[in-house]
């Protein structure tokens, strides 16, 4: 089984596995691409991707899969190094592969990948930060990388909170830390504002900044089939993971127990925002910290027989929802 495997074996097969898994569920892809698909009310990713080699169907798909594979392995080590999740263990990078590869729209490339990757160096900074005890360095760091992620998903400018909550659980909160913070914010912006202006192009960067209102909050809209499917799947999991962890946070060291509460705050927030937003890929942020708890769960619990299979199980049923393109026109 799967997670008796990433359990069992030694470091360097781990990432073995971890590559070759990856690549059985990407498959379809490699053998039929096609081209990748850009909202056209995100200016700055619709004129960025429709450059080579984005717009070439396999190396796109090709591209994709390199950057899904870094953001896997950097949530694996950045998690496993904070202590997060087993030492060592990369159970949280696949199970990240395998949500964010769990239907064939979700393969090859788009700008999800490039924003989840940032939002993972924001993430590290800021978990680095209670071990520096405050750095203002760090702070404006990850305040810059979680702005450049909102160009990618504009939605995903309403997750940037998160870092004050951080900095409060943390206890390194101070009145600095909301002008460094949205400077960090900023920045970014205002140097695409140059870019595009410089280049005559500003009416691109107005309708830039219209994208990030461009899908307005509004009552959640009823899922689909597949989707309540998807739903009632993570909440298991999550229901499983926060029964085991939840009442044995106390007995961890101080650190775990804040980075473990950040983790929720994070899981929380996101998936309010997912619902509440029109754009399907702030989502994909979900998964982070949706890894991160599951991760630990499976790595810590005794009796792995029905996780095992429930996580065998989705696995299966994925290969076969992706293997079902090659046998589509």
């Amino acid at each position: 089984m799967l997670l008796r495997l990433f359990k069992q074996v030694t470091y360097f097969t781990q990432i073995a596995l971890l590559i070759g898994l990856a690549f059985l569920i990407w498959l379809p892809l490699f053998i039929k691409p096609y081209p990748i698909n850009i909202p056209d009310s995100n200016t700055f990713t619709s004129f960025l991707f429709s450059q080579a080699p984005f717009n070439t169907p396999f190396l796109s798909v090709l591209l994709g899969f390199i950057l899904l594979l870094i953001t896997a392995f950097l949530l694996s080590y950045l998690f496993s190094s904070h202590q997060l999740t087993h030492s060592n263990s990369f159970l949280s990078g696949f199970l990240f592969v395998l949500f964010l590869s769990r239907t064939p729209d979700h393969l090859g490339f788009h700008p999800a990948l490039i924003a989840l990757l940032l939002f993972l160096l924001g993430l590290k900074k800021l978990l680095d930060n209670f071990k520096f005890n405050y750095s203002n360095n760090l702070l404006l760091t990850a305040s810059i990388l979680f702005s450049l992620a909102s160009l990618f998903i504009p939605s995903t400018i309403l997750l940037f909170p998160i870092i004050w909550i951080s900095l409060i659980l943390f206890q390194s909160f101070n009145w600095r830390s909301i002008p460094i913070s949205l400077i960090g914010l900023l920045s970014p912006y205002l140097f695409i504002a140059v870019g595009y202006f410089w280049f005559d192009k500003n009416m691109l960067f107005i309708q830039q900044i219209e994208s990030h209102f461009s899908s307005p909050i509004s009552l959640p809209a009823l899922p689909k089939t597949h989707e309540l499917l998807e739903l009632f799947v993570a909440a298991t999991l999550l229901f499983l993971a926060s029964s085991f962890i939840l009442p044995r946070l106390g007995n961890q060291v101080i650190s775990i127990r804040k980075k473990t509460s950040f983790m929720y705050w994070f899981l929380g927030i996101s998936i309010l925002i997912s619902f509440l937003y029109h754009d399907s890929s702030v989502r994909e942020i979900v998964f982070i910290p949706f890894s991160a708890i599951l991760g630990f769960y499976f790595s810590a619990v005794k009796r792995q027989f029905w996780p095992d299979i429930f996580i065998s199980l989705i696995f299966i049923l994925i290969l076969i929802q992706n293997y079902s393109i090659l046998f589509h026109a």
